[in-house]
Formats: structure tokens, sequence, C-alpha cells
């Protein structure tokens, strides 16, 4: 359901104020899923050193564009991805503006909320 919201929004110019909760919740998954933001997740993993400018760009890019782009096997991963919070919280700081780092903090958990109480029943039933 929310990768087909996702995809429904994607080419609209203009968003509604729940159809910008979907956006910044898929660019949430965009800025640190495998698929879109490989820097970012290798450091988040711990498999290699910050590298603020590739995270800088990776962040640009997950935010403006990426989000469009989402599977359902991004938001797994992000959903189910075990961070380490002295990196997750290194990376937002410097990988993100003070607006997106709020809206990172704040999407990143509703994400997970909703994903953990099951806001996904057609996948969850089969």
């Amino acid at each position: 359901m929310f990768i087909a919201e996702v995809k429904r929004i994607a080419a609209k110019k203009k968003l509604s104020k729940e159809e910008m909760e979907i956006m910044k919740k898929a660019a949430v998954v965009a800025a640190i899923s495998s698929n879109h933001s490989w820097k970012t997740y290798k450091y988040l993993h711990n498999y290699c050193e910050f590298d603020r400018d590739a995270m800088v760009a990776e962040s640009e890019i997950a935010f403006n564009k990426s989000w469009k782009e989402i599977t359902e096997a991004d938001v797994e991963e992000v959903v189910n991805g075990e961070y380490n919070k002295h990196y997750l919280s290194n990376w937002m700081f410097y990988a993100l503006d003070e607006k997106k780092r709020k809206d990172f903090s704040t999407y990143f958990e509703k994400l997970i909320k909703d994903q953990e109480h099951g806001l996904e029943p057609i996948q969850k039933e089969q």
C-alpha cells in the first residue's frame, strides 16, 4: 500500500499535507537504503568510513528524486535495519541540513511505527 501511494504521487507537482508525509517517509527510505544511498548504507552498517561529500550528495538525491523510485524491498530493508544510533546521529548531523534532520527524525520514527503496526494489511495477511 505504501509503495502504491508513493507511485501515485510521484508525478504530482503539488502535494497535499498527507501526500507530503508519504513523500517524506519515502525520502527517508531512499536516504538510507542500499539501492539508493550505497555510501550511506555502508557507513550506517559499519562497512566504510564517513564520506561527507558522498553522503550529502546521496541525501540530496534521495530527498529530491530517489524517493519516487523506492521499492518494497527498500522499505523492508530500512524498517528491519539495525542502526548504530551514534552512526545514524553522526550521518544526520553532517549529511542533512537542520530542516531535513528534523524531517528525517520525525518520518523515520513514523515509518517504523506504521510498518510495526501492520499498516500494510494486504502483505501481512499473505
